[in-house]
C-alpha cells in the first residue's frame, strides 16, 4: 500500500521504510537519502527510486514535488479515517501550474 504526498519547495518528508521499498516522483524533483546509500539520490517526474538499505528515509522537495511513498500503518481507526479523508482531499486539489522566467 501506498499513499500520494505534495511536498512543497524545501518540504522536508521522513519515512520509515523497509529495503525495496519505492519513492515514485510522479511530478517536479526531489532529493532523497538512506542511511548506509553511499550517494544520496536526486529523482525527477516519472522516476523511481528503490530503497536500498530503508529504515530513516529522508526526502526533501526541490520546487514543488508530488511523490508516492510507502504507506505507514494507521495506529488506530480514528487515524485510518483521517488518513482516507487527507488522500480525498488531495485527489481533488489542483497541482499548481509552474511558469519560467
Amino acid at each position: 500500500m501506498a499513499r500520494i504526498i505534495d511536498l512543497q519547495g524545501g518540504e522536508l518528508l521522513r519515512l520509515d521504510a523497509a529495503a525495496g521499498c519505492r519513492v515514485e516522483v510522479l511530478f517536479g524533483a526531489i532529493w532523497l537519502t538512506e542511511p548506509r546509500r553511499l550517494d544520496d539520490v536526486f529523482a525527477g517526474s516519472g522516476d523511481e527510486v528503490v530503497l536500498a538499505h530503508g529504515g530513516r528515509v529522508l526526502v526533501e522537495a526541490q520546487g514543488f514535488a508530488r511523490v508516492i511513498v510507502p504507506a505507514a500503518r494507521p495506529q488506530s481507526k480514528v487515524a485510518d479515517v483521517i488518513a482516507r479523508l487527507r488522500a480525498g482531499v488531495n485527489r481533488l486539489l489542483p497541482v499548481p501550474a509552474f511558469t519560467t522566467t
